[in-house]
């Protein structure tokens, strides 16, 4: 997977993980990359939300305000029938 990315890059690249390609691809990868394993990208997927309202007056500051924060925590509050890969490609 590493010729997926511009040569200039490589040697900035630690890992690549190939998670399963479904709704929580780029939680599994987390999960992965925290030594966790795949299957435990639920559990990450509740820390992050934690996160974000443990610190939320943080997050809004580095965000420049209240608006780009409710976004980003809406698209991580989906259910089961709606899921969307949020960050597939984030990384």
């Amino acid at each position: 997977m590493l010729d997926q990315f511009q040569p200039f890059i490589h040697n900035f690249i630690d890992n690549i993980v190939d998670a399963k390609t479904d709704s929580n691809c780029g939680y599994r990868s987390i999960a992965v990359l925290l030594g966790m394993g795949e299957d435990y990208w639920s559990l990450v997927h509740k820390h992050l939300l934690k996160e974000l309202s443990k610190f939320s007056d943080d997050y809004i500051k580095l965000f420049g305000g209240t608006g780009r924060f409710d976004e980003l925590r809406r698209s991580l509050l989906v259910d089961g029938l709606s899921k969307v890969c949020n960050l597939c490609f984030a990384f």
